[in-house]
């Protein structure tokens, strides 16, 4: 059996890197008798992973007289139901598995795939996750109330779904079993959520006062931070969305902000850790967090879930605040692996929702949140769109979408992908999911491998990359991208931000302080244009020593920042550290008491130190002059319309591109350190090139856009070696 550890945000498979490649499988959606037969398509398409998920309600048997709960994991009531089988098929055909048990799946299943006996609207006597305007969380495939997590009942209920499946698990730790992920974008995909739509339930507020407790010890030192009278921490109300009012009148009254976005962080976490415990499986534990976008609204037959959630439109741009607020992935290290789905939009046409047609590139935001998505902390792709057209946006049903999007989620970081799915499931009861085949028969419409295995152009793009990492990805994982920056991100301001859309909301004598929201997003859309390399990490996730292991870091920084943070950013500067900042100097400390311990510092004009007052980040010319003052120096560039990612180990050069043009035929160069590329590319072209000296080693191109409907002939031209390829194609050991 081979070992497989997980480290550095991958896996490596007998001390070696292991290059992930996942390909979803619903075996509860698909007959026992088409199991095998559809692994080993999967099998031969490349995948060497196979992802899964289990859910409850599929599994849970009632007894018809009594109402009694057992399990079924070996299909005795349904065939879709044998677990046991599936699982010792992955195995006996030499793949590995990552399982995916819950409690809450997704899934496109009723309830998410919970069973009713959890869902307040089956049980009453299970309290709904609840809204700031107190009504209830409902799930949008059928209408269902979603249970608060820590309610009493429904966390006993868990316990003992995780205990089952865990016990059924335990036998397949290492082999097929390498991985298991909890949950799904979190608690009930809310991990890009505004954070007025969840957590103001009984149990959650009992949590959230909890929290209070720990922090602040007692309600007299709280009231003197806050300058409130609560009796009592159970009195602390949490806040509540009013557009148009001021978030706050004085300092401290933004605190209430702050200690939300603490809770709405915190709360995810301990589900994590109490999950983890419950099922009682030793292994690497991944996540799968949603992209850094807005939210994008499904095309689910009969929707009605919108219309409670009612954030208004100005709001919406906050996004990347209610992120970097509740989110905190450096900080959880000790608890999951970072993980990340791809429901972002259509990458290579910068559609940011699910029906516009393409139209212009604008400022391709949606290329650069798959970038900072994947950015944000290196690890596995979990979701990558392969078909789901009718769901969400109808070009995913050409090969080059999916190709493209899992490319640039590779460019961006990740370390492996799961093509989402593997297969067009058709064979499933309506008590699991009655919503979907209202809209098409199968489950996807567009996947690899058809309902009756039949495969086509789709599956051939997916075999293409399959193999090209395959044979290349370990090398790949050997190398890394030289980081010319890191933005640190301090999540307290991120919880001011996520509340405050305009200086209409804010009265206070400062600027709105803002991470991502005017800060991050436009200072990495500069960065991807123009061939910056950057890395984005958590400020109170790094020591000092972290923060000198970086070549230089920038930060926004607002009127407020803990003591800790400013003593920690001092001690940098002084062991020598490159910090460039702008924004208002911090004059508060994490409770708004006065601590000017960093503004004092700057006062003396240290070396390392670059201030500017103002935000640099959303001015590309600021931000390049900081940056040269800095010490940067320019080692990748490209051509127009083209974007390119080189990874590196030595003399050992990766080169991801991507090709924004409509039509083609384009000549484009790409220069990195000291070598040039020359290509010529059609529309929507992308690719890997492995250059191992100054000569191409290996390359892989899609260059058919089937959506386009044109085949262009791709030419890689490096020193006195030319490479031509008539549509897609790869080539090894040139």
């Amino acid at each position: 059996m081979a070992n497989f550890t997980y480290r550095d945000g991958h896996y490596f498979k007998d001390g070696e890197p292991f290059f992930f490649i996942g390909i979803d499988y619903q075996y509860y959606r698909d007959k026992r008798s088409n199991w095998g037969a559809r692994l080993d398509q999967l099998k031969a398409g490349g995948g060497n992973v196979i992802t899964f998920y289990i859910p409850w309600r599929h599994h849970i048997v009632h007894d018809e007289r009594t109402g009694a709960v057992r399990y079924d994991f070996t299909g005795e009531t349904l065939d879709s139901r044998d677990l046991v089988t599936f699982l010792n098929l992955i195995r006996a055909k030499g793949l590995h598995a990552v399982a995916k048990p819950g409690p809450f799946v997704h899934s496109e299943l009723n309830i998410g795939g919970l069973p009713d006996i959890a869902s307040p609207s089956f049980n009453p006597e299970i309290e709904p996750v609840r809204l700031y305007h107190g009504g209830p969380l409902y799930w949008e495939y059928d209408y269902t109330q979603l249970p608060s997590p820590w309610d009493p009942l429904f966390a006993a209920l868990a316990e003992r779904w995780l205990g089952e499946v865990g016990k059924l698990l335990q036998p397949y730790v290492g082999e097929p079993l390498i991985g298991i992920q909890l949950l799904d974008e979190t608690i009930y995909c809310t991990s890009n959520d505004a954070p007025w739509h969840f957590g103001y339930d009984a149990p959650n507020m009992r949590f959230f006062h909890q929290l209070l407790r720990r922090k602040y010890k007692t309600i007299a030192n709280y009231n003197k931070v806050h300058g409130t009278e609560y009796r009592a921490f159970d009195f602390v109300p949490a806040p509540r969305l009013e557009p148009g009012k001021p978030v706050a009148h004085e300092r401290r009254e933004l605190l209430r902000y702050v200690d939300w976005a603490e809770f709405q962080w915190r709360v995810r976490r301990v589900a994590y850790e109490v999950y983890r415990q419950q099922l009682g499986i030793d292994l690497p534990y991944l996540t799968n967090f949603a992209g850094i976008t807005p939210p994008i609204s499904e095309n689910v037959p009969d929707a009605k879930e919108a219309s409670t959630k009612d954030s208004p439109l100005n709001y919406l741009p906050l996004y990347p605040e209610w992120w970097f607020a509740q989110n905190r992935v450096d900080l959880d290290a000790d608890v999951y692996h970072y993980g990340m789905i791809s429901w972002l939009g259509v990458a290579a046409y910068n559609i940011g929702d699910a029906g516009s047609e393409p139209g212009e590139l604008g400022d391709n935001e949606v290329f650069n949140r798959y970038i900072n998505t994947a950015r944000r902390r290196r690890g596995l792709n979990l979701e990558e769109n392969w078909g789901f057209s009718k769901l969400y946006h109808p070009l995913s049903k050409y090969p080059m979408i999916p190709f493209f999007q899992t490319l640039a989620s590779i460019a961006g970081g990740a370390t492996g992908y799961v093509v989402f799915t593997g297969v067009c499931h058709g064979y499933w009861i309506d008590d699991l999911d009655r919503t979907t085949q209202k809209q098409y028969r199968t489950f996807p419409d567009a996947a690899p491998v058809g309902e009756n295995g039949e495969i086509g152009p789709m599956y051939d793009a997916m075999k293409l990359l399959d193999d090209y990492f395959a044979r290349e990805g370990a090398a790949f994982l050997r190398a890394a991208m030289d980081m010319d920056l890191c933005f640190l991100i301090e999540p307290e301001y991120a919880a001011v931000s996520s509340w405050t859309p305009s200086a209409t909301e804010w009265t206070l004598p400062h600027a709105i302080p803002r991470v991502g929201t005017g800060v991050l997003e436009p200072a990495t859309m500069t960065c991807n244009r123009l061939g910056v390399n950057y890395e984005l990490a958590e400020l109170p996730a790094l020591s000092v020593d972290d923060l000198l292991a970086k070549k230089r870091v920038a930060m926004q920084l607002a009127f407020f920042l803990s003591r800790s943070a400013q003593e920690k950013l001092i001690e940098f500067v002084k062991r020598g550290g490159v910090l460039i900042a702008s924004g208002e100097l911090p004059r508060y400390d994490e409770f708004m008491r006065p601590c000017e311990l960093f503004a004092d510092f700057v006062r003396t004009d240290p070396a390392g130190l670059i201030y500017n007052t103002g935000n640099i980040f959303n001015d590309e010319n600021a931000l390049l002059a900081n940056l040269r003052r800095a010490g940067w120096e320019r080692r990748v560039s490209y051509s127009d319309l083209l974007r390119a990612f080189v990874y590196r180990q030595e003399d050992d050069y990766f080169v991801l591109f991507f090709n924004f043009d409509r039509s083609g035929p384009h000549e484009k160069a790409i220069e990195f350190y000291g070598r040039r590329l020359l290509l010529t590319v059609g529309a929507k072209t992308c690719g890997v090139v492995r250059v191992v000296g100054d000569r191409i080693r290996s390359y892989l191109i899609k260059g058919v856009n089937e959506f386009e409907d044109r085949v262009e002939t791709i030419r890689l031209r490096m020193a006195d070696q030319t490479i031509e390829v008539v549509g897609d194609g790869s080539g090894f050991d040139l």
